[in-house]
């Protein structure tokens, strides 16, 4: 079965939607089959994700259609993804939705980067300040804020990429992290890699 994720991110420009694109289907390309990449849909805010994502339930009956956002804030234990989104966006799974359509980033795409220092410090170079990262192994648990501003601290040194920016560095980084040690880090991470291997098998 084909797959089609509706991706929060990319802004609001066709060149940073393209980026997002490619760091997306690079990340996922490194562990799911060649020829059974899913196709990735960057659709900019987080309602637009929901929007595409509900009007894509019903054009595409017959692919696996997935919703993945930020969770911006903390799952509780045992939470499921809709509950979360219900609790926090006020938002109902659409008709035909069910637990394995929605996935969540924990807390935000850039917890991610967090489960691979060792690329990131490849990516900024020289002065680049990984004792700024947090230490936390659970990467879910570190609050979005501590995430930008523990990047922003690490790269504000950095000699050629200066300090970390959403817009210019994320899908470029994304693009480049293990998938693997996201997933070890990551329970949500690792529930979104086996869905997708799953559906794609």
């Amino acid at each position: 079965m084909s797959v089609r994720i509706y991706v929060e991110g990319g802004g609001n420009t066709s060149a940073l939607k393209s980026e997002c694109r490619r760091g997306f289907s690079q990340y996922f390309a490194k562990f799911i089959p060649p020829g059974k990449q899913p196709r990735i849909i960057a659709c900019g805010s987080r309602d637009e994700a929901l929007d595409d994502f509900r009007t894509a339930l019903r054009q595409h009956p017959g692919e696996h259609i997935v919703l993945l956002v930020d969770a911006e804030a903390p799952v509780a234990p045992g939470q499921t993804v809709w509950e979360h989104l219900k609790q926090r966006d006020g938002w109902e799974p659409p008709t035909g939705a069910t637990d394995d359509n929605a996935h969540l980033m924990v807390q935000c795409m850039e917890s991610w980067f967090l489960a691979d220092p060792e690329t990131l410090a490849d990516y900024f170079g020289q002065g680049f300040q990984p004792s700024a990262l947090p230490r936390n192994p659970n990467i879910e648990d570190i609050a979005k804020l501590t995430v930008f501003r523990a990047l922003e601290a690490a790269t504000r040194q950095t000699k050629t990429k200066g300090a970390y920016s959403k817009g210019g560095h994320s899908f470029a980084i994304l693009a480049r992290i293990d998938p693997n040690k996201v997933r070890r880090a990551s329970p949500h991470a690792e529930r979104l890699a086996v869905t997708l291997l799953r559906f794609s098998s």
